[in-house]
């Protein structure tokens, strides 16, 4: 990956992950507290998938550019909010350059695995909006351990897209 800064989000996420995951092992599948950390674990994967699109975008926008083009940038994307969907991540990468988003969805289309690649981060976004608005998401650590394994490609893509 192109940006370290997203690479050490990444990271850090799997690194969360495992955590969690060996808390589970620990606890056992059944215990009370399960559905808390996977909760958790939603969040986590979300706000770093977010954080990761973002300062990709951010960080090639803005290499070169004056401080007051990195301060609208950081105040008006970066720092704001923006749920890590397929299409706000279309949205966002059109707002900076039409060819981003074209090199893209490229890259999405062209992987054997698009389908889940797409089902992944539409479940994780619909996990973290229920629990966000009250709701109690179904899905497992298990899956959502999975999903972000997926997700990860959709990074990997918008750091490979920008040039």
């Amino acid at each position: 990956m192109n940006n370290q800064s997203a690479l050490a989000l990444i990271q850090q996420c799997e690194f969360d992950l495992q955590r969690i995951d060996l808390i589970i092992q620990a606890l056992g599948s059944t215990n009370n507290a399960v559905p808390y950390v996977t909760k958790y674990a939603i969040i986590k994967v979300c706000g770093t998938l977010e954080q990761c699109f973002k300062t990709i975008i951010s960080d090639f926008s803005c290499s070169g550019q004056s401080s007051q083009v990195k301060k609208f940038v950081d105040i008006s994307f970066r720092e704001s909010s923006i749920n890590p969907n397929l299409d706000n991540i279309h949205k966002s990468l059109k707002k900076f350059d039409e060819q981003w988003n074209d090199n893209f969805k490229s890259l999405l289309s062209a992987d054997p695995d698009v389908a889940r690649i797409r089902t992944s981060i539409s479940s994780l976004n619909n996990a973290r909006n229920e629990f966000a608005h009250g709701g109690n998401p179904t899905i497992t650590f298990t899956d959502v351990n999975a999903y972000f394994i997926d997700a990860k490609k959709i990074i990997e893509f918008i750091d490979q897209s920008l040039v």
